[in-house]
């Protein structure tokens, strides 16, 4: 299994420093305004995308070529349909938080990610050696996404 951990890189941003046992694999940096993602992993730069009217999609890409896409089935949903390969996966919330989620193959659950702290910008994610890190890091740009939106409602909300 591979643990990976993002770490924020401030107390203020979104980006992330992610290491794997250790040792430094990637900054993932997000767009203040429109929630952009770009990282660059085995010399290569990857950018991620948001689509859709809410912005709950997403396109990850390397140039122009599309390596992964995720998709929301509903803007209130804490779940995303990941496409990739010719794969299929869902990563769903395990929790009503959204503390910790699953990545499900098929019907097997076959990795977690755990947001930690309080603010749950520090995540945890355990996956199988199969699923590439690109995509980890991915997988990881959705769930900083959705706890930066839900940061922002509640701070909308007045709390």
């Amino acid at each position: 299994m591979a643990i990976l951990e993002a770490e924020p890189k401030g107390w203020a941003s979104w980006n992330a420093r992610i290491t794997s046992d250790g040792t430094d694999l990637t900054e993932l940096k997000i767009s203040t305004w429109k929630s952009r993602g770009s990282f660059h992993l085995d010399g290569q730069d990857f950018a991620i995308e948001p689509e859709g009217f809410w912005l709950h999609n997403a396109v990850l890409k390397q140039g122009s070529t599309v390596i992964a896409r995720a998709q929301r089935p509903a803007v209130m949903a804490r779940r995303w349909t990941i496409t990739s390969a010719g794969h299929r996966m869902e990563l769903e919330s395990r929790s009503w938080t959204g503390r910790e989620y699953v990545l499900v193959l098929g019907k097997q659950e076959v990795g977690t990610v755990k947001k930690e702290g309080i603010m749950g910008r520090r995540i945890t994610l355990d996956f199988p050696d199969e699923v590439p890190a690109v995509l980890q890091v991915f997988l990881t740009y959705i769930v900083l996404c959705q706890a930066k939106r839900e940061a922002a409602a509640g701070a909308a909300a007045g709390g």
